[in-house]
């Protein structure tokens, strides 16, 4: 099994629809930071604001622009583990696209 690590900004995010990796965003501190990044929570799930767009969208033939359609937070957060009363995110956390894509944590 492998290792099960806090999420902070900058970590690698990966659609199984995407055509490139992208970066979370945590622009706004939840009060929390590891080395010196804002730790992220299960609610930083907002579309242009903590995902970006993952280039293009392999779903059609051709692949067309990248637009996540995100209406959840991410799903199995730290649930003993809060930050400002929201579940810590982990980097075995995912988020579906409602274009059918899946939304994970590569790296951090």
């Amino acid at each position: 099994m492998s290792d099960v690590w806090f999420v902070t900004e900058g970590a690698t995010l990966e659609c199984t629809l995407g055509s490139m990796t992208s970066k979370l965003q945590v622009p706004i501190s939840h009060g929390s930071t590891i080395l010196g990044k804002n730790q992220a929570t299960i609610f930083d799930y907002t579309v242009g604001k903590n995902i970006l767009p993952f280039q293009l969208c392999k779903k059609s033939n051709p692949p067309i622009p990248c637009t996540p359609v995100i209406c959840m937070p991410w799903v199995n957060g730290k649930k003993d583990f809060m930050v400002k009363k929201q579940m810590a995110l982990l980097n075995n956390c995912m988020v579906p696209c409602m274009l059918g894509g899946v939304i994970k944590i590569k790296s951090k």
